[in-house]
């Protein structure tokens, strides 16, 4: 049953999905114009549906909720050491941070296929890893971008928050991966490595 499973990666991904909504919603009132409290509020909407889906496909398995609970501080605590504090670091963790935590979760859990990375082109016979394909965020990927490439200092400081992001989500790779932990932590690597330079940063 679900509720029997401690810290279990199937609540994780649970409460990563309404904690990524929090992250969002409080995204939104940083928003510097109209043009990005839309794209925002767009975002808030997949990702609810993201949220929707995985109680769908797990929520009958057991208690989600007590599942969620136990997976709670570990995702908190990680959460709290990356608070964002800026409308930049915000939209960096939405896009870095979240396709982190999406890609840890789908390969613990499993999930459906067709699983591309927003900030990241599929790449020609390379499996396409990270959020899911219904959850794309291609106006933030490109805010981000242009915003990097005319603002040296502001790609400096964004290369080294995604620095932190990923070693956060490392952390999460160990705390639920188990023994998969160092497979994981490769591959969160190097995923998040080709999201960087997408974004026009050195990894």
């Amino acid at each position: 049953m679900l509720a029997d499973l401690t810290k279990s990666p199937v609540g994780a991904a649970i409460y990563a999905a309404l904690a990524e909504l929090e992250r969002l919603a409080a995204l939104l009132p940083l928003a510097p114009g109209l043009a990005d409290r839309m794209g925002v509020a767009e975002v808030i909407a997949q990702r609810h549906e993201r949220y929707r889906e995985l109680l769908g496909r797990f929520g009958e398995a057991g208690d989600p909720q007590s599942a969620m609970a136990a997976a709670a501080p570990a995702l908190d605590d990680a959460r709290r050491r990356v608070e964002s504090t800026d409308w930049w670091e915000a939209l960096a963790a939405t896009l870095l941070g979240a396709a982190l935590t999406d890609e840890l979760f789908e390969i613990l859990v499993g999930g459906p296929s067709g699983v591309a990375v927003a900030a990241e082109p599929e790449r020609a016979g390379e499996a396409s890893v990270g959020v899911d394909a219904n959850v794309d965020e291609p106006w933030a990927t490109r805010r981000l971008r242009a915003a990097l490439a005319e603002d040296a200092v502001l790609a400096a400081r964004i290369a080294m928050w995604g620095r932190r992001l990923v070693g956060e989500a490392i952390v999460l790779a160990r705390e639920f991966g188990g023994e998969r932990y160092p497979e994981l932590a490769d591959k969160l690597a190097v995923s998040h490595a080709r999201r960087l330079e997408n974004l026009g940063l050195a990894g």
